[in-house]
């Protein structure tokens, strides 16, 4: 009897220190399994966030360069309204009354594309006339547009026409202040006009559609004394 509960005993001890053993090695590699589980976790966690990061920088460097944008957008409306405030141009400041002094200067020029008739003789002849009226129309436009001698300008007229591919002889008219030696010498000279004039026609050579084809190397200009103007042209 005492021989077989010894051995029961024994038994029942073994068995509860197998199941003790299987508990601990459950729980060992609950413990194992737990850090990898643990990391995978925080490695979730760390994507996340990084996500988030990159979203939320992302969304920051587009507002900072829309507000960039429409700061300049701000700024350059701002200017032009500025500038058209106070920009004055400098040719609406010039008091006109004090220009007195008439200058006169008497040219002539060629016109290559007209031929000569004697109607054009005639000064009150509808050729005559209409040409004359092109000629004029062309002078005032193109000094009245320059900006160094618009200001100064006053008329253009045509005297008369001649033969040789018809040669016309016109007249120009400036009024320049008082004190005007430095003008008269460096801006209403004779090469300076005629400069000035001959840039205009290399600038029109390439238009098909121009009326007038003038020789640039036929022109010629030199001071008047306003006599040879006719009175109906100024």
């Amino acid at each position: 009897m005492t021989t077989e509960n010894t051995t029961n005993g024994i038994a029942l001890i073994e068995i509860k220190e197998t199941e003790e053993a299987t508990e601990n090695s459950q729980c060992h590699v609950m413990d194992v399994n737990t850090p990898n589980e643990q990391i995978k976790i925080n490695r979730g966690k760390q994507r996340c966030r990084s996500s988030s990061r990159y979203v939320f920088w992302k969304c920051k460097l587009w507002m900072l360069i829309l507000s960039v944008f429409i700061l300049l957008t701000i700024a350059t409306v701002i200017s032009l309204v500025l500038y058209s405030v106070v920009y004055v141009d400098e040719d609406e400041k010039i008091d006109k009354t004090l220009y007195v002094v008439p200058r006169y200067y008497n040219g002539t020029l060629r016109i290559v594309n007209q031929e000569f008739t004697r109607e054009l003789l005639l000064p009150k002849s509808q050729k005559s006339e209409f040409l004359s009226g092109q000629l004029k129309d062309m002078l005032s436009r193109l000094y009245s547009s320059s900006p160094a001698l618009g200001r100064y300008f006053v008329n253009a007229g045509l005297n008369s026409f001649s033969n040789g591919s018809v040669t016309a002889y016109y007249w120009l008219k400036f009024e320049i202040p008082s004190e005007h030696s430095k003008l008269i010498k460096y801006t209403l000279s004779e090469e300076v006009l005629v400069n000035v004039f001959r840039q205009h026609l290399y600038d029109q050579e390439l238009d098909e559609n121009r009326n007038l084809h003038i020789d640039p190397s036929s022109l010629s200009l030199q001071v008047a004394d306003g006599k040879g103007v006719a009175s109906s042209n100024q």
